[in-house]
């Protein structure tokens, strides 16, 4: 119950009458001198149609003068309903029954004095809001403090109070427990008024209460001090403030563009940008400071910078907690996270090619990780120029000593590069990915892990050179049906009938393995995802922005082919190296390579030529050498991204094994039909699951209904999609309780 359950039960009661002893009242009268029960008349009407008030003429509110409502009271009679209830605000009963001095606009109804029902105090007296509230015989017997400040308060909070379950009600109301029902939040209401959506124009109660509450609880009247004035006090987070700067921060300030913009106005004070790093001013001028050193590391020695770089990361991490930089504004801030792991990178081993592969698995891969980390923390041109010169500084040193080291080895003939692995025959599955470098392949894990798979990460050798044409048929499942023995011309691998090993040789030497291409298929697949060499040729450096959509398209190609309770192997070509700011360029004398066999990171010499460059054996053909471009330099300039080489970031390749999931279903969609814009569908063994439709270049995304729809108890299922894709292309799937793919199909809107 509340209070206006109450109040209604109330006047209920007081038009009751026993028509054996008594006559029928004629009306309800509610005088009300001070016109206490106001706030609360809009509630009253919604709940009590026969509430009829005295004033101007209104009949939306069924308001209107004496002589009107006393006809309400005869039609009420003349047709058999109960007594109307008229509310008579600023008028005591006492102005009714004086019928010599009653006031003329109220002669109408001094006749109700004596044939209407008074509701009032068992003592005869008329209510006021206070008094029915605070009754010691009244229904509810609150406690509320007296005085003019609670009188005040509870004509604010009375829509409130009135509405609350009377069991959650506190006993005792002052003034401030009062305010606190009309403005419950004055943190948010805060922030709602600096924001422009609270001010006395929209809501006069809640701005007054909150205003009440905010000169006392934060020090600061809204009605005496603009809003602008508000966003020191917001940053400065001191004095009451703090949990108002802390409710802002908590998400990027999204839907507070005016409170940004207020605290972007403020005055900064000057100082230790720690102290003060809530206001905007104060974190951009920490970026600019920060831009400045990244820049000047390029004048350090590696060791040098390096220790710059973990002053400076001590000095900013903190920023990466702030609202600035969840909204993007403390790029360098965020970079400086991984610009400290690069510094931190540990020195390459060079006893022999294990020991430095293992290092790369265990070390070498994540300090690859943190500088991709690093630029795509860095977006903007600006910032990236800063975050380049830091990576020149400390990474391009540490990358040159791990590449140097392998050549070295390879050299020697100590790298056993390529080597034939087939895939076992419980592999029911594999999974190239183009340019899935270790560091990558490590995040692909985290994610599958994320989603439910189990997966394991091993490592095997490229080949060499580090090139698709040479090290995809080696990962390929048919790779023992490969050689290099007519291939020494050109160095590339062919079948047993001279056909060079391109994509068409592999698939149809594939497909006479018994191997199929389409996730449908039964039997063994060999599926291709993934564009990240393709990409890492066309963006360079900015690269590192676009990896996340690439990984979670292979982590969700994968996770289906696990689901459909397939073993997995993901298997990719090669890795590479990516350097902001360029690759070094290697001079290679004119006229020393075969024709159109210079790449960017190795050169297959004319017979004879000579070159002081280091040189190794091509994978298929030992008797084929290869020069390798020095250290992670190119053989052409304007490189930022490049393979082919020797290094380890090209040459230690990830093999990633998944376990098959079980599905608690078979479920398969056997008819799809539009009827305009809805579409209706038919799944075995998906009663009671839900269906959804994606778009097809992101079947993980939220999806184009307003929410995924039951399947009833025969797997049937309809649902209106938005005009707006009307011919679109889409995926409509079935998903399980916990949100996974069981069945897919693809489908054109409105068909």
């Amino acid at each position: 119950m509340t209070p206006l359950d109450a109040l209604i039960e109330a006047l209920e009661v007081a038009g009751r009458y026993d028509p054996d002893v008594q006559a029928r009242p004629e009306a309800v009268v509610w005088c009300d001198p001070d016109a206490s029960f106001g706030p609360v008349m809009p509630m009253l009407r919604a709940r009590l149609l026969r509430l009829h008030s005295l004033g101007g003429h209104d009949p939306a509110t069924q308001t209107a003068p004496a002589f009107a409502l006393r006809l309400v009271t005869e039609r009420a009679e003349a047709a058999g309903e109960p007594p109307p209830i008229l509310w008579l605000p600023n008028v005591g009963r006492e102005a009714l029954r004086a019928a010599g001095s009653c006031p003329e606009v109220l002669e109408p109804l001094a006749w109700l004095a004596v044939a209407g029902a008074f509701f009032g105090h068992v003592n005869g007296k008329d209510w006021s809001l206070r008094a029915f509230l605070t009754a010691e015989r009244g229904p509810l017997r609150l406690s509320i403090a007296d005085g003019a400040d609670a009188k005040e308060a509870l004509a604010l909070a009375a829509p409130h109070l009135f509405a609350r379950p009377t069991e959650t009600l506190a006993r005792h109301f002052d003034a401030e427990a009062l305010h606190a029902l009309c403005a419950p939040d004055v943190v948010a209401d805060m922030l709602e008024w600096i924001e422009g959506r609270l001010s006395p124009e929209v809501d006069a109660a809640r701005f007054k209460a909150f205003a009440v509450r905010a000169a006392k609880e934060l020090g600061f009247d809204p009605r005496e001090r603009p809003p602008d004035e508000a966003a020191r006090f917001l940053a400065g987070a001191a004095d009451g403030w703090a949990p108002v700067w802390n409710r802002f921060q908590a998400g990027t300030g999204e839907g507070y563009s005016h409170v940004i913009g207020a605290l972007k106005g403020a005055d900064a004070p000057g100082g230790l940008f720690e102290q003060n790093a809530n206001f905007p001013a104060v974190n951009e001028r920490a970026e600019a400071q920060l831009r400045a050193e990244l820049l000047g590391l390029s004048s350090l020695s590696a060791p040098k910078a390096a220790e710059r770089i973990a002053e400076l990361e001590a000095a900013h991490r903190f920023r990466r907690d702030s609202i600035w930089a969840r909204r993007g504004e403390a790029p360098l801030a965020c970079a400086l996270a991984g610009l400290a792991g690069v510094a931190n990178a540990p020195a390459w081993p060079h006893a022999d090619a294990a020991s430095l592969a293992k290092h790369h698995v265990q070390h070498g891969a994540a300090i690859d990780g943190a500088a991709l980390m690093a630029l795509a923390s860095a977006p903007g041109e600006t910032e990236r120029a800063a975050v380049t010169a830091a990576l020149q500084a400390v990474y391009r040193p540490w990358v040159e000593e791990g590449c140097n080291a392998l050549q070295a080895l390879s050299a020697r003939g100590e790298v056993p590069f390529g080597n034939v692995e087939l895939p076992s025959t419980d592999i029911s599955a594999v999974v190239f990915v183009d340019g899935l470098r270790f560091d990558l392949a490590q995040r692909l894990v985290g994610r599958l892990e994320a989603l439910g798979a189990r997966a394991q990460l091993g490592w095997r050798w490229s080949g060499f050179p580090t090139t698709t044409a040479c090290c995809k048929p080696l990962v390929s499942p048919v790779a023992d049906l490969l050689s290099g023995a007519g291939g020494a011309e050109d160095a590339l691998p062919r079948s047993g009938d001279g056909k060079v090993a391109d994509h068409a040789t592999l698939r149809r030497l594939m497909k006479e393995r018994g191997f199929a291409f389409e996730e449908e298929a039964a039997g063994r697949l060999w599926i291709e995802t993934g564009n990240f060499d393709d990409d890492g040729h066309k963006l360079g450096a900015r690269l590192a922005t676009q990896l996340g959509q690439g990984i979670e398209d292979a982590a969700q190609c994968i996770l289906r082919l696990a689901l459909s309770g397939r073993r997995v192997r993901v298997v990719t070509d090669h890795g590479w190296l990516l350097m902001a700011g360029g690759l070094p360029k290697a001079e290679l004398g004119a006229g020393l390579s075969q024709p159109d066999e210079k790449r960017t990171r190795y050169a297959r010499l004319k017979p004879g030529a000579t070159t002081n460059h280091a040189q190794a054996a091509w994978s298929w053909n030992p008797d084929v050498r290869l020069a390798m471009a020095p250290g992670l330099s190119s053989f052409y300039a304007g490189y930022e991204y490049a393979h082919g080489g020797v290094s380890p970031q090209e040459c230690v390749i990830p093999v990633i094994d998944i376990e098959p999931l079980a599905v608690a279903r078979a479920v398969e969609i056997t008819s799809v039909e539009w009827r305009g814009l809805w579409v209706r569908l038919k799944a075995s063994g998906a009663n009671d699951l839900r269906f959804d439709l994606r778009m097809p270049n992101d079947v993980s995304a939220e999806g184009l209904l307003s929410e995924p729809r039951r399947l009833d108890d025969e797997g049937r299922g309809a649902a209106p999609v938005p005009d707006n894709y009307e011919g679109q292309a889409a995926v409509l799937v079935v998903l399980s309780d916990d949100g996974r793919i069981l069945a897919r199909t693809s489908v054109t809107v409105g068909g």
